[in-house]
C-alpha cells in the first residue's frame, strides 16, 4: 500500500534529484569542455540574433515591396552593416577615443569639485554639526587608491589581452555566418520543426513558438527603434546646450534607455557628475531635456513601438528592475522585460493545456456518468 501512495513516489522524486544533483556536483570536470564551448558561442549567437531581429524585417519588406529575393535582401543589409562597421572604425573610433580620453583628463577635477562643494557646506551654519571630513576619510576618498585601482585594473588587462584579442576575433568571425544563416533559414526553421520533431504535435507546442517569436521579434524591432530615436534627440539636444562629449552620452542614453523607467536617470547620471559642478546650469537644462524627453518617450513613443509587445504591468517592472539589478547588475535590467514576456507566454500556453485538460477530464466524467445512468 506504502509503495502505491503519493508520499512514496514524491519522497523517491525528490531522492533522486537530489542523487543526481550531487553526482553532477562531483563530475562537473566532464562538462567544462562543453560549458566553455557553449560561452564561447553565447555571445556571438545573443549578437547574432538581436541584429536578426533587426534586419530581417528589412529583407521582408525588399522581398515584399519590391520583389527581391530574400538572398539579395540579405546582400543589400551586409552591405550595409559592413558600411556602418567600416565608418565606424575610420571615423567614430577615434572621436570616441578623443572624446573618452579627455572625459578622463575632465574626470580629474571632479574630487576637487566635490570637496569645494563640501567646504562650502561646512562653512554654512545649518550643517556646523555634521562633520564633512571624517565623512571623507571614512569614504577614503584619495587619488591614490583610485590611481591604485586604474594601475591594477590596467595590469589585469594586459596579462588577459591575448584572450580579449581572441575572443574578440571569435566573436567578429561568427556573427556575420550566425547572422547570414539566421536570415537566409529562419522563416523556415518552425515549419521544419512542424515536419520533424513537432510532427505529432498535440500539445500543439508549434504555436507557443510563434508566439515566443513574435513577441522578441516586436520587443527588438521596437526597441531598436525606441533607442534610435533617444541617441539623436539626445545628441542633437547636448549639441545645441553645449554638453560636452555629446556623443558618448547619447550612445550611454540610448543603451540605459531599454530600461524602463530607471534607464533615462540612469543614462543622466555621468552628465550630471561630469558637467554639473563646473557648469551647473548646463547641467540643469539638460536634466529638463531628459525630463520632458521621458515623457514624449515614455507615454507616446515607447507604449506604440514596444509596449504592444510586453504588455507588462508598471509595479511588475518595478520589481522586475529591482531583482535583476540585484542578481546581475545592468545586464540583468535589460534582459528582464523581455525574458519576463518570454516566460509569460510559456505561463499562459501552459495555463491553456491545463485548462484544455481539466474541460476534457470533466467532460469524460460527464460522459461516464451518463453512460452509467444508460446502463
Amino acid at each position: 500500500m506504502f509503495k502505491n501512495s503519493k508520499l512514496f513516489f514524491w519522497t523517491l522524486e525528490i531522492l533522486a534529484f537530489v542523487i543526481l544533483i550531487w553526482v553532477f556536483t562531483q563530475i562537473g570536470f566532464v562538462f567544462k569542455p562543453v560549458t566553455a564551448l557553449f560561452s564561447l558561442v553565447f555571445i556571438p549567437f545573443i549578437i547574432a540574433g538581436f541584429l536578426y531581429y533587426v534586419f530581417n524585417p528589412v529583407v521582408l519588406y525588399l522581398e515584399k515591396k519590391f520583389k527581391l529575393p530574400s538572398i539579395w535582401g540579405i546582400v543589400i543589409v551586409f552591405i550595409l552593416l559592413i558600411g556602418i562597421f567600416v565608418y565606424t572604425i575610420v571615423s567614430l573610433v577615434p572621436n570616441v577615443i578623443t572624446q573618452l580620453s579627455g572625459l578622463i583628463s575632465a574626470s580629474g577635477s571632479l574630487v576637487p569639485n566635490l570637496q569645494k562643494c563640501v567646504d562650502r557646506l561646512s562653512q554654512n551654519p545649518a550643517f556646523k554639526d555634521v562633520d564633512f571630513k571624517a565623512l571623507i576619510d571614512k569614504a577614503n576618498i584619495s587619488y591614490m587608491d583610485v590611481l591604485q585601482n586604474l594601475l591594477s585594473g590596467v595590469t589585469f588587462s594586459l596579462s588577459n589581452v591575448v584572450g580579449v584579442i581572441s575572443k574578440v576575433v571569435m566573436v567578429v568571425g561568427l556573427v556575420p555566418i550566425l547572422l547570414f544563416y539566421m536570415l537566409k533559414d529562419g522563416k523556415n526553421m518552425l515549419p521544419f520543426l512542424k515536419k520533424t520533431i513537432l510532427k505529432r504535435d498535440k500539445l500543439n507546442i508549434a504555436s507557443l513558438l510563434d508566439d515566443m517569436n513574435k513577441t522578441i521579434s516586436k520587443y527588438i524591432s521596437g526597441a531598436s527603434i525606441d533607442c534610435l530615436f533617444i541617441f539623436v534627440t539626445v545628441f542633437i539636444s547636448y549639441l545645441i546646450i553645449g554638453i560636452p562629449y555629446a556623443f558618448l552620452f547619447a550612445v550611454f542614453a540610448a543603451i540605459t534607455n531599454l530600461i524602463p523607467y530607471l534607464g533615462p536617470y540612469i543614462g543622466l547620471t555621468p552628465v550630471v557628475l561630469s558637467v554639473g559642478f563646473a557648469h551647473p546650469v548646463q547641467a540643469l537644462i539638460a536634466i529638463v531635456v531628459v525630463l520632458v524627453l521621458q515623457q514624449l518617450d515614455g507615454n507616446i513613443i515607447y507604449p506604440r513601438v514596444v509596449g504592444s509587445a510586453v504588455e507588462v504591468h508598471p509595479v511588475t517592472i518595478m520589481v522586475l528592475m529591482l531583482v535583476a539589478a540585484s542578481l546581475y547588475g545592468l545586464v540583468g535590467m535589460l534582459i528582464a522585460v523581455p525574458f519576463y514576456s518570454l516566460v509569460k507566454e510559456i505561463v499562459k500556453f501552459s495555463w491553456k493545456l491545463w485548462e484544455n485538460h481539466r474541460q476534457i477530464q470533466l467532460t469524460s466524467d460527464g460522459l461516464k456518468k451518463y453512460d452509467i445512468i444508460d446502463k
